[in-house]
């Protein structure tokens, strides 16, 4: 009895495992890696003010491989009656292929008044 348990045991074992040789592994795909560069520069005009903006921190909701619409901030030098100063802005953007539309705010002047400019950027990338 010991002999034929283990002759059934030996077959199971060796069968499970040629059932398991024989099994198709598929290749995990490659993942692909990529680097680029991505960034933007635009510039904004408002009541006189100009902003030159680049790219920061953004959030975009992509529709398809042209068309973004988000928000983000943009570090900028705003140029305020012929000062210059560095300012963040935070502005709502709507990007088209490499073009993007951007409105800027920056916060309050010397004189209590809110900064917004209004602005077309390229992105490059």
């Amino acid at each position: 009895m010991n002999v034929m348990k283990m002759a059934v045991f030996t077959s199971m074992l060796l069968y499970s495992f040629a059932m398991h040789s024989q099994e198709k592994v598929e290749p995990k795909p490659e993942k692909k890696v990529s680097m680029e560069l991505d960034g933007m520069i635009a510039m904004s005009f408002g009541s006189k003010t100009i902003g030159i903006n680049v790219g920061g921190p953004s959030l975009k909701f992509k529709f398809n491989k042209n068309f973004k619409i988000g928000a983000g901030a943009f570090p900028s030098l705003v140029i305020i009656d012929k000062k210059a100063f560095p300012k963040l802005g935070v502005s709502p953007s709507i990007e088209y292929k490499h073009w993007m539309a951007i409105a800027p705010y920056y916060g309050y002047d010397a004189e209590d008044k809110m900064i917004w400019t209004l602005g077309l950027g390229y992105r490059f990338y």
